[in-house]
């Protein structure tokens, strides 16, 4: 069986992110502390800004500084964004195993924020948490790309997952799926066992938060965006689980309309 290696440390990136992360580690983030460790790193702030100021956040006004990204968007998404550009900083960021670019990579991924806030602004969910996990779900998918071109397997990977699915693709050439590898990536990065939790569970969701983003995963993904028969699938999944059916609805033609 064919292994997919996932680093333990990350030499060449800068000190200050040991820093922000031993900070996400408290219980309360001194936020004031946390914009000064972002702002040692102008090429990183400039990263985060880019992916904040997409069409996806939503957001009225352009935010032009790291201390209003925080303030807006909260340590939680910020987090997430901030991993998210480390892990692409760390891992050649060649994604064609899956047939998708880097910027389909990351519509996908601030898409699902903007369908999550819309879709549940009404629920007595953490939306803050819900949204990171939302947005860093597929990174398990650059590592396991990674792995695929280092094994020689992108053809037959394609041709397994065009028979089959991306999911069961993955199980079959390495005995796990990308939800698996970025569950323990981010549990090496202090993420508590919550958040990596519901990560490795999202393919058999049990709790709430694992089947919104079961849902979620269903209508946008690598393979498809808002599907229609994936859509129907999954509205009657969400009132099974007695979500918001109505809101739902309304989410998916705002997003539609804005693709």
């Amino acid at each position: 069986m064919n292994k997919v290696t996932i680093p333990t440390s990350f030499p060449n990136l800068p000190a200050s992110i040991a820093k922000i992360q031993l900070l996400y580690s408290q219980n309360d983030i001194n936020t004031k502390k946390l914009t000064k460790l972002l702002e040692e790193e102008p090429m990183l702030c400039a990263n985060i800004l880019k992916l904040v100021n997409s069409p996806y956040y939503g957001l009225n006004n352009r935010i032009i500084s790291i201390s209003q990204a925080v303030t807006l968007l909260g340590t939680t998404i910020i987090r997430g964004i901030l991993m998210a550009v480390v892990l692409k900083k760390s891992f050649p960021l060649d994604l064609s195993p899956y047939n998708i670019s880097l910027e389909q990579f990351d519509k996908i991924s601030t898409l699902r924020v903007k369908f999550i806030n819309l879709w549940l602004k009404n629920e007595n969910i953490d939306l803050q948490s819900l949204s990171s996990l939302a947005f860093l779900m597929e990174c398990g998918k650059i590592v396991m790309a990674n792995a695929i071109l280092k094994n020689n397997l992108s053809q037959e990977f394609k041709m397994i997952s065009s028979n089959l699915n991306v999911i069961e693709a993955e199980k079959k050439l390495f005995d796990t799926n990308s939800y698996n590898i970025a569950s323990i990536l981010f549990k090496q990065w202090l993420f508590n066992d919550e958040f990596t939790n519901t990560l490795k569970n999202i393919i058999e969701p049990k709790s709430i938060e694992e089947k919104i983003l079961s849902i979620l995963l269903n209508i946008i993904n690598t393979e498809s965006i808002l599907d229609e028969q994936n859509i129907q699938d999954s509205y009657e999944l969400v009132k099974k689980y007695h979500l918001n059916a109505e809101l739902f609805k309304k989410s998916i033609e705002i997003i539609t309309k804005e693709l």
